[in-house]
């Protein structure tokens, strides 16, 4: 099975349309504080111009107004870091949307394992433990060490931001090499 693929961080439409089109299956929206944060509108409009990519809205000690407003978004998932509301798993799939928990938490749909501070592209020590629910890794990828994460640990998932950029900005040809690099790491471990 391929593993799952999400670019985080994106910013604008000539990005995400790229890493759409180079393979990502999910590309990330950051709604709240970080040097990629963008507005629920332009999360909004960012969407509408890459029609039929599964977005994922994400953000870090959410206040319920700003979920509610996650929720009527048109993304795939929610990915919440920090403090959550309360029942957000319920209120996600209740809104027919992927519950992403960045914690081992049963009800999740998917667990995301992030580094300490997520989107830092601060290494982790990567570990998948044996788990009920789908788990994605994250914390210091790119594209020289994800082939070998892949292929040691096979998780579900990847999920990627800052090890896709330099000088702070998302480069797609950095993307190109990240995405290939985690088929290489699929093809190797069959």
């Amino acid at each position: 099975m391929a593993t799952v693929i999400k670019i985080c961080g994106l910013q604008d439409a000539g990005t995400a349309r790229a890493a759409r089109s180079l393979g990502a299956d999910y590309l990330g929206v950051v709604l709240t504080e970080s040097r990629r944060r963008i507005s629920v509108e332009a999360a909004a409009a960012l969407i509408a111009e890459v029609p039929g990519a599964e977005f994922v809205a994400v953000g870090r000690d959410v206040p319920d107004a700003l979920f509610q407003a996650m929720l009527r978004l048109p993304v795939a998932g929610v990915q919440l870091h920090g403090k959550t509301p309360a029942d957000w798993i319920v209120r996600t799939r209740a809104a027919g949307k992927w519950a992403i928990a960045t914690q081992l938490d049963p009800n999740a749909d998917v667990v995301l394992l992030d580094g300490t501070v997520p989107g830092s592209g601060q290494p982790r020590e990567w570990t998948k433990p044996p788990y009920s629910r789908p788990i994605w890794l994250a914390g210091g990828l790119h594209p020289d060490n994800v082939q070998a994460v892949v292929r040691r640990l096979r998780p579900e998932g990847v999920d990627v931001s800052s090890g896709v950029e330099k000088d702070g900005q998302k480069r797609v040809e950095l993307i190109a090499r990240f995405i290939q690099e985690v088929k290489h790491g699929d093809k190797e471990s069959t």
